[in-house]
Parts: C-alpha cells; sequence; structure tokens
C-alpha cells in the first residue's frame, strides 16, 4: 500500500539533492552532477527537467543554474513538504488507533 509513496520520497529525495549540487556549484552540468552524487545521468536529466518545469532552475550555456525565484519556490515547497509530513504523522496515529482497538 505505501509503495507508491517510497517511490515519490526517494524519487523527492533525489530532486532535493540533484537542487543542492546545483545550487552549489551552478553552472553546473548533467555530466558533473552525476559524478558528484553518484546518480545516473538519465536521473540527473529527469530531476533537472523537474526543477526546470518548477522554475527552480534553468538551462544556461555553461550549466544548470538557479533563477531569480529560486529561494522562494524553495520555501514555498518546504512549507508544502512540512504539511505533508504534519498529515502523514496525523495519519499515523490514526493507525496506531485503530491498531490498538484491534489487539
Amino acid at each position: 500500500m505505501l509503495d507508491s509513496l517510497e517511490e515519490a520520497v526517494k524519487t523527492l529525495r533525489r530532486h532535493v539533492l540533484v537542487l543542492k549540487v546545483v545550487a552549489e556549484n551552478q553552472p553546473i552540468g548533467i555530466s558533473r552532477i552525476s559524478e558528484i552524487t553518484g546518480l545516473k545521468w538519465h536521473q540527473v536529466r529527469y530531476s533537472l527537467r523537474v526543477l526546470e518545469r518548477e522554475g527552480i532552475i534553468r538551462p544556461s550555456r555553461e550549466g544548470a543554474v538557479l533563477t531569480e525565484e529560486a529561494p522562494e519556490l524553495i520555501d514555498r515547497l518546504s512549507k508544502r513538504l512540512s504539511e505533508v509530513v504534519e498529515e502523514a504523522r496525523e495519519l499515523k496515529e490514526e493507525l496506531e488507533s485503530v491498531s490498538k482497538g484491534v489487539c
């Protein structure tokens, strides 16, 4: 039941890792990101595409760079992630309550 959630979290973790590497090394290309992270080239490329679609990075001749809007967008994503974590915590508590009632 949680397999797709686990996969989504792994993918999000990869996107954040790529974002962190771009932020620390911009401009930076796919090959260098792959070297630094140990991720496969196609995984880096996909993460860069997602980050670009979200408006957080943009391509340049020298490689990926953060957009001017990146700080605000990253902050918004962080806040939303906090909301999701809280929702998950509440759900866990509900499951624990059900478990106690069943056992």
